[in-house]
Parts: C-alpha cells; sequence; structure tokens
C-alpha cells in the first residue's frame, strides 16, 4: 500500500490533506510542520510519495524538492500551492516534480493525482467516503 509524508507549515491544510488520503486508504506515515522536519523525516520513513507545501517559512518547497531530489532522484513529489499556473510549479515539474495539488484541497482531485503518481490505495483501508 502507497505510503505519504506530507509537508505543510499550516495546521489546517496537513490535517485536511491527511484526512482525505486516510479516508481514501492511503497509509499517512508521518507530517512534518517544516522543511527541514519533513527532509529528516523522509530519510527514516522513505515514504512511496511525499506532499509539499510550496510556501513555507524558512525553507521553502522548492529548497525541499530540490534537496530530496539531490538525495534521491526518485523521490516521488507532489508541490502543493494556490495557484493553477504558477511559474514555480513549472520550475518544480523540471526539478523532478511529478506533479502539484491545489488549495484548497479537492478530493477527487486530489486523490487523482495521487493515483496516477504511486497507484491505488488498499481498498481495504477505504472509509466510507464517497469520492
Amino acid at each position: 500500500m502507497p505510503t505519504v509524508l506530507i509537508i505543510d507549515d499550516e495546521d489546517l491544510d496537513r490535517k485536511v490533506l491527511h484526512s482525505i488520503l486516510l479516508s481514501a486508504g492511503y497509509e499517512v506515515v508521518g507530517t512534518a510542520r517544516s522543511g527541514e522536519e519533513g527532509i529528516k523525516l523522509s530519510r527514516t520513513l522513505k515514504p512511496d510519495l511525499i506532499t509539499i507545501d510550496l510556501m513555507m517559512p524558512k525553507m521553502n518547497g522548492m529548497e525541499v524538492l530540490i534537496k530530496l531530489m539531490k538525495e534521491n532522484a526518485k523521490t516521488n513529489a507532489l508541490i502543493c500551492t494556490s495557484a493553477h499556473s504558477d511559474p514555480v510549479v513549472d520550475l518544480a515539474m523540471r526539478y523532478g516534480a511529478k506533479g502539484y495539488i491545489i488549495k484548497p484541497f479537492q478530493a477527487r482531485s486530489l486523490l487523482a493525482t495521487v493515483k496516477e503518481v504511486v497507484g491505488a490505495p488498499d481498498p481495504a483501508r477505504m472509509n466510507v467516503w464517497n469520492f
């Protein structure tokens, strides 16, 4: 079953993303409030997918992505952003991001993107939500 690490400095965004993924049957193995914390967790947890908020203090999502890709070029990362056509998203894709998720999160499109990158969740873990 695909595992996910969430990196986002906003409590509400982390909780919403965690809830959607968990309810759909994905295993959220960790959450991080900062880029630095997320990088450390990714080393120990080795998730199948890492979601990275683009706008974070100290170390922004682009910096996190670059560092993660230098450590492991096979990292599956999705950028979380509020802009549909942000040049930074295009740059993130060139640095190795596999796609992006738009905030506020829409369960159907979010899950379609996640499924495209890491595959379907475990049906036995799905909640009663109908996405």
